[in-house]
């Protein structure tokens, strides 16, 4: 319910700003964008916050530790019918770490 809250907040002053622009000029322009980041930025944290701990939660149960355990070895047997080295192979595996969503970051 409050992701939902705070997606709504933030495109309603996005949209708001897109129909306000149209009489200003680039300096006031410029004066509501930071108005507008300055009021975004506890969403866009309280957004983080809460995909922060969906991921925590997700990452902690033992059938997502599975099925990551299963991808790497996986990958890490792939990397090696391709002609990889052992060595070579877990390298790579070591690098790369678990598959991430993109905005999880490595």
């Amino acid at each position: 319910m409050i992701k939902k809250t705070i997606i709504i907040a933030a495109l309603t002053l996005i949209t708001c700003a897109a129909y306000a622009t149209d009489k200003m000029t680039p300096e006031q322009q410029q004066a509501m964008m930071q108005q507008q980041m300055k009021m975004m930025t506890p969403m866009f944290g309280e957004m983080m916050k809460i995909m922060m701990e969906t991921q925590f939660q997700i990452l902690s149960r033992p059938d997502t530790a599975d099925k990551l355990a299963s991808f790497t070895r996986n990958y890490y047997r792939a990397l090696l019918k391709k002609g990889f080295t052992k060595e070579q192979a877990l390298d790579i595996v070591m690098r790369a770490g678990f598959p991430a969503a993109p905005m999880m970051g490595q």
